[in-house]
């Protein structure tokens, strides 16, 4: 709001934690004409890593306004990696503007895309401006003015550093730096980087760390996002020795933690596993989380969850990000009645992500949905397409504790025991995986006794694959939940519904809720 002229102002900001008012504040002004900005201070309870819902309301002379939000408490960046990319860097304003617009996104942390002038060398010979490999313009005036935002709006920001290899000029120059395959071919991908000898004590290694460690003193940025390619999973030296990349990358992730924490104590690294690979390897190196880059064969929810399961199940509390892109919006980007559909796909496949404990990395800048591994090839959003998306993300912040708390128990349920009824009274076909046809019921324990169930529905949809255009999930209304446990103090919520806001549950009789409905029931 600006104000046309001088008006008194009363606003009202209240912090809850569930239904649970944690903080009230209320404020009066007089806002002198042409100004938009009063402040005014909340105060977080103690606890480690717990969101709150955040309600604001205004009033004046003739007129008002009110929006709800949610806040994080958190030590870091990595207790809740809400991660989004960025791929342009040719204006500093222009970049500082799309880091801070992921405020709106609960962005935690952000990955600069291809930022550097080439794999083995990130900034260039002369100057700040420089095409790169594959033909973007970039700025590095432009790059340390995105950090710089987001250190100013709480968002951190990573270097994304290849770790798989180097463009042409560099192995034709360093040719005993290749790697091969069995017939002796040099190994690249498409001929344009070449995949390199990663093995300790070797020159790429060092001038890899070098560059690390450059990154986060040149630019400010907060860590490294290691970055592999999958397959090859093996290789020839260019001296003969057999290279496995699973045996190599748990150290290769150590010395990036230390190289990086030696310029600043603070930086961190993401490693990507492409296809899941080699997870179990790298799983107790340390990264900061655990981050998978899934594609084909795994092509359902049911691959989707169980990759996080697994990666949970190993990775000692730390949070899991699940990189998982939307080809169908490319596919059918013009066709109204699909596109529809393929973002229903991303909204549906957040929400999987999400209802498993884990963190959902598709967006790129603030308005933008990827469709494949490269990430220029982003999608524009329309308005009501990212506020359907956006309504998600909003949620995993407010209820981040009854979400991915690293303490979750998943808790086998007891069909006997748990029925859901629609408002004829009519069972529904439940699931304890994510299948087409019925509703998928996960169910955990938080450390601190919260029973969390997570309801998604899939009762419209015909199959189970998550990038494929899906049927838009109805509201649904009048239903009732039996969970076994008479008695307990009980709640649920929808990012779809009223903003977030949790409402009581008595008798079993469930909110209206599109997609996801969580409840949450104690003893007290």
């Amino acid at each position: 709001m600006r104000a046309a002229a001088a008006c008194a102002v009363r606003m009202e900001m209240v912090l809850l934690d569930g239904r649970r008012v944690v903080d009230r504040v209320t404020a009066a002004w007089r806002l002198p004409a042409g100004q938009s900005r009063r402040s005014a201070m909340l105060t977080l309870p103690t606890l480690p890593r717990h969101g709150y819902g955040l309600h604001i309301s205004m009033t004046w002379a003739g007129g008002g306004t009110s929006g709800r939000g949610a806040v994080e408490a958190l030590d870091g960046w990595w207790q809740s990696p809400r991660h989004a990319a960025i791929t342009t860097f040719q204006s500093p304003k222009q970049t500082a503007a799309t880091v801070r617009a992921l405020r709106d996104w609960h962005v935690t942390i952000v990955q600069f895309y291809d930022w550097m002038y080439r794999h083995y060398r990130y900034e260039p010979p002369s100057g700040s401006s420089f095409t790169d490999t594959l033909g973007q313009r970039v700025s590095h005036k432009a790059v340390r003015a995105g950090v710089r935002a987001g250190h100013k709006v709480g968002i951190a920001s990573l270097a994304y550093g290849s770790v798989y290899g180097a463009e042409r000029e560099y192995v034709d120059a360093h040719p005993n730096e290749r790697v091969f395959d069995a017939t002796g071919a040099p190994l690249s991908l498409g001929e344009t980087f070449y995949i390199t000898d990663l093995r300790p004590d070797r020159p790429w290694r060092a001038r890899l760390m070098a560059e690390y460690a450059n990154s986060i003193r040149r630019f400010g940025f907060d860590g490294i996002h290691m970055d592999t390619y999958g397959p090859p999973h093996h290789a020839i030296s260019a001296d003969g020795e057999a290279i496995d990349f699973a045996t190599l990358y748990p150290g290769l992730i150590a010395e990036g933690a230390a190289t990086v924490g030696a310029v600043r104590p603070d930086a961190r690294v993401l490693f990507n596993c492409v296809e899941g690979f080699p997870l179990e390897a790298i799983a107790k190196a340390p990264a900061a989380a655990l981050y998978l880059e899934l594609w084909p064969p795994d092509i359902t929810y049911a691959d989707i969850v169980r990759w996080i399961e697994r990666a949970r199940s190993l990775g000692e509390g730390r949070a899991v990000v699940i990189a998982a892109y939307i080809s169908a919006l490319r596919t059918f980007e013009s066709d109204p009645e699909r596109r529809v559909g393929a973002v229903e796909a991303a909204v549906l496949l957040t929400t999987v992500i999400a209802a498993a404990g884990a963190y959902h990395h598709v967006l790129s800048g603030a308005d933008r949905l990827l469709v494949e591994g490269y990430y220029p090839e982003a999608r524009p959003l329309r308005t009501v397409e990212r506020h359907l998306l956006r309504a998600a993300w909003t949620f995993t912040a407010r209820y981040v504790h009854l979400l991915s708390d690293p303490g979750l128990v998943a808790v086998a349920l007891d069909p006997a025991g748990l029925t859901l009824r629609d408002a004829g009274g009519r069972r529904i076909p439940l699931s304890m995986t994510p299948v087409a046809g019925h509703v998928w019921v996960r169910a955990t324990v938080t450390r601190d006794g919260w029973r969390v169930f997570h309801m998604v529905d899939l009762l419209e949809q015909t199959d189970d694959r998550w990038d494929a255009v899906r049927q838009t999930s109805p509201r649904r209304t009048g239903w009732r939940l039996k969970t076994g446990h008479s008695g307990a103090d009980s709640i649920a919520t929808s990012p779809w519904t009223d903003g977030g806001v949790a409402r009581q549950v008595v008798d079993g009789r469930l909110p209206s809720f599109r997609r996801w409905l969580v409840v949450a029931e104690t003893d007290g």
